[in-house]
């Protein structure tokens, strides 16, 4: 079943948002904004823009609370690290001071995030974002105001760059408030420009501005790879408010007569939805729709999750799941030990007690000696039964610690590799354990078992169930010891 996706993207002048099933458009919606409740990108009145979206939520009758949320490129920076091949745990450091020393900015103000890239044998190719931390902090505020969970975030150039196959293009995004400019070589988003605009102008007052921007975005590009330039015949792929204006289109193809093209949909065609003003939302929602599609090599090669990590929820540890369960279960089995020895010692006293009277009752009473003799050895008996039940007990209670100490290697290495697992439950029947929980997707839950056999502390590890649960993946694990 095609997975649900919700998404939703602020600028100066609207809202947008858009929800798509699998590739198919199934709701859209834009509300403009009244001057002032957005400027430059950044959100200057999160109570008001909340109720904006609570409303626009409401009137097209939008369910969905999680949402990917995209962010302007406004005041964003990008830049690609060399860096020298380093184990993983070295890396995130590595990447951070790096950071530090290309941006030529206090990272105290950034928020950034990386992603490795396919690189030669000695090095390590990472691609980094970094977004002012004003503008990611009021807009999640916001959304959350206004009752979304943002799960992902994406910027809106790296977003565009991912609604087109082509390996080398140029996209240009023209919208009310704000242009983008993305120079998308052999699938990767080498250049980014995201330029604000005067709402007032119109879009031939808009043009020279776009077209000096447009030059100077393929003039940096070529001063840095004169081995391989734009060559005229790359396309130049266009949507927002230029899509329909091929009077315009003219203007941008330049002296090179680079051919000019609407940027063509990656969804399908919907009646009446208007795909060059959602691009950005499109490519929002093709960051969750190609998570674990073969296809999704023919995209843009940068996709990761810029929401920061500290708004990241994180899963509960096993811990607070088992603790409890287990805590109840040893006290239970304590209680009924101690139940049962205080049980047997009094029935055993009692038992002697009455041994004792017996005897004496048989010294009296000769004639009744053997069958007094006979309920003596009947309660020896039942004395050595309630015996090997105390001392079976005791081995039990002796053998829990130990069986303690097993369980909790077990959900020790069960909750080492959860990575991206959320887990619902963990039953122990001795044998077996089974783990059932949720997955972003199907490719999470095999790499889970992958790890969990990998750590050669279970026999078998199999995956006995998989099933849809809103916009993941639900599991179940068997695990024999």
């Amino acid at each position: 079943m095609a997975k649900e996706v919700t998404t939703i993207y602020i600028d100066d002048s609207a809202v947008w948002a858009l929800v798509v099933r699998g590739r198919r458009p199934l709701k859209w919606a834009a509300v403009s904004l009244e001057p002032g409740l957005v400027k430059g990108g950044v959100i200057l009145n999160g109570d008001a823009l909340a109720a904006k979206v609570r409303e626009l939520w409401k009137t097209k009758g939008i369910g969905a609370r999680r949402v990917i949320a995209g962010i302007s490129g406004i005041n964003c920076l990008h830049r690609l690290l060399i860096l020298p091949e380093l184990p993983k745990n070295l890396l995130p450091e590595a990447v951070r001071r790096e950071a530090g020393r290309v941006l030529g900015v206090p990272l105290e103000g950034l928020y950034i995030s990386w992603q490795t890239l396919p690189s030669m044998r000695g090095e390590t190719v990472v691609y980094l974002a970094a977004s002012p931390r004003n503008s990611v902090d009021v807009l999640i505020l916001t959304l959350r105001k206004a009752g979304l969970n943002p799960y992902l975030m994406d910027l809106r150039p790296l977003a565009l760059a991912r609604a087109t196959t082509e390996s080398r293009a140029i996209i240009i995004d023209v919208q009310p408030t704000n242009f983008d400019i993305v120079v998308m070589a052999e699938r990767m988003p080498e250049v980014l420009r995201s330029v604000p605009l005067p709402l007032e102008d119109s879009l031939e007052e808009k043009m020279p501005l776009i077209k000096e921007e447009l030059d100077r975005a393929i003039t940096f590009y070529n001063s840095s790879h004169k081995d391989k330039p734009i060559e005229a015949t790359v396309p130049l792929l266009v949507c927002g408010e230029i899509a329909d204006r091929e009077d315009a289109w003219e203007r941008l193809a330049g002296r090179q007569k680079q051919p000019v093209q609407a940027l063509p949909s990656p969804v399908e065609t919907v009646e009446g939805f208007p795909a060059s003003q959602y691009m950005t939302n499109i490519g929002l929602a093709l960051k969750r729709v190609l998570a674990s599609k073969k296809e999704a090599t023919a995209y843009s090669l940068v996709s990761f999750n810029a929401l920061p990590e500290v708004y990241i929820p994180k899963p509960r540890p096993i811990s607070e799941i088992l603790l409890m369960p287990v805590l109840i279960a040893g006290i239970a089995l304590v209680a009924l030990g101690v139940y049962v020895n205080i049980t047997a010692s009094a029935y055993t006293s009692e038992l002697h007690a009455e041994w004792a009277n017996i005897n004496q009752i048989a010294v009296g009473k000769g004639a009744e000696v053997r069958t007094q003799a006979e309920e003596i050895a009947t309660a020896k008996q039942q004395v050595s039964s309630l015996d090997e039940t105390a001392n079976a007990l005791a081995t039990t209670l002796g053998g829990f610690a130990a069986g303690r100490d097993e369980i909790n290697g077990d959900l020790g290495q069960i909750n080492k590799l959860l990575a991206t697992i959320d887990l619902l439950s963990v039953s122990d029947d001795t044998q077996t354990i089974t783990v059932a929980g949720l997955a972003d997707d199907e490719n999470a839950v095999f790499r889970y078992a992958k790890n969990l056999r990998a750590s050669r502390r279970f026999a078998l590890v199999v995956i006995t169930n998989m099933y849809q649960v809103e916009h993941q993946i639900g599991f179940a694990l068997r695990l024999t010891k």
